[in-house]
């Protein structure tokens, strides 16, 4: 038995619906797994190789480990998520910090809108999985707490 959390067969899988769609990026969740797979070149530029070397999809496994476990505050709506409330600024939240409901973990910009971001529940920040300036999707982890 292996450590590696998913079965190759059924990363193989996820990697075929990666190029069968076309997708420039593929996120599955169950429970704590998480897998993350990418295109390594835009789909119009992508080689097709021989099929006698082409024993898996143009794709790599960015990220196939288990999540650190938490409760987690989650993303609200669609858009830029930044940790602190201005540039140069210290983040709102560090690992290791106590969160009480409804005070502030962040902002999200969307359609030039910066929205506040409220804890809704209490706890100490035990990772912080999504990365200041990138996209964020409805329900996407900001950061995990231990209560």
């Amino acid at each position: 038995m292996s450590d590696f959390p998913i079965a190759p067969e059924d990363l193989q899988r996820l990697a075929k619906l990666v190029e069968k769609h076309d997708l420039a990026e593929l996120r599955y969740e169950d429970g704590p797994l998480r897998v993350t797979l990418r295109t390594t070149a835009p789909p119009a530029l992508a080689t097709p190789l021989p099929l006698a070397t082409a024993m898996a999809p143009p794709v790599e496994a960015v990220a196939a480990s288990v999540a650190p476990s938490g409760i987690p505050i989650e993303a609200p709506i669609m858009g830029v998520f930044y940790r602190s409330p201005a540039p140069g600024s210290p983040p709102f939240v560090e690992i290791g910090d106590s969160v009480e409901k409804n005070q502030p973990i962040g902002m999200i910009e969307a359609m030039k809108v910066f929205s506040e971001v409220l804890a809704d529940h209490a706890g100490k920040v035990v990772a912080l999985p999504a990365e200041s300036g990138k996209l964020v999707h409805p329900g996407d982890a900001l950061i995990l707490l231990e209560s």
